[in-house]
């Protein structure tokens, strides 16, 4: 973190002197959750388990824009974004179309980076776990779909409180939101929507064991130490 802090400190302060800061956003986000197997005195306080699942501690992280002039300084929100947003909302800043031959999870969510008090493009989330939906959110709550635990994350960003008994209606809404899946991604294995995997011929990796670089990528050397 310290390092992190220092690099974009020297960013920010050349922008600035170099007058491109008004014409420059800064992105920064994270990969998802402390893995406790790796450091198991890791702490994710307030949420619930780490990486690896659909609890809040496996997949909420901060992420942090900057851009003078176009984004309020100060400001925050807990509108529901994620990293597959990244590609519309790029392309929409910079005036590119979008693939018109497949479908594209991400939504464009400059408006929630610009402070737009509209509601945000995106009210509902489906939390897969590899081909596996184990949960499903819009708005506030957020079903964990085999254990039928109901949480309110405004109130209980930790899941600690199951309010299944008192809000049926927020159980049924939610299990009906997660079947939509059914006909597209799937609620488990491949669903009728996803597309086949990329297929190389004869893959190489760029770098082999040995240090060889791949022919096609061969710069200042063909073999590194």
């Amino acid at each position: 973190m310290i390092e992190l802090d220092d690099i974009v400190r020297r960013l920010v302060d050349t922008l600035k002197e170099t007058g491109q800061a008004e014409d420059t956003l800064i992105f920064i986000s994270s990969d998802n959750g402390p893995h406790m197997e790796t450091w198991p005195d890791a702490a994710f306080t307030p949420f619930r388990c780490s990486k690896g699942s659909t609890w809040e501690g496996g997949v909420r992280v901060c992420t942090l824009a900057w851009w003078p002039g176009k984004i309020p300084a100060g400001t925050a929100t807990a509108a529901m974004t994620a990293m597959m947003d990244v590609l519309p909302t790029f392309a929409a800043l910079a005036g590119a179309k979008l693939p018109a031959d497949r479908k594209l999870d991400g939504v464009d969510v400059w408006p929630v980076l610009a402070g737009d008090p509209a509601p945000p493009p995106r009210d509902t989330f489906h939390f897969y776990r590899g081909l596996q939906l184990e949960a499903v959110r819009s708005g506030p709550w957020k079903l964990h779909l085999a254990s039928g635990e109901l949480f309110n994350l405004n109130d209980d960003l930790g899941e600690k409180t199951d309010l299944a008994a008192q809000r049926p209606e927020e159980v049924k809404r939610l299990r009906a939101l997660a079947e939509t899946m059914r006909g597209d991604l799937g609620l488990e294995g491949v669903g009728p929507g996803c597309r086949p995997l990329g297929r190389v011929a004869n893959p190489q990796p760029l770098l082999a064991n040995d240090g060889t670089v791949r022919a096609d990528a061969v710069g200042q050397a063909a073999k590194l130490p």
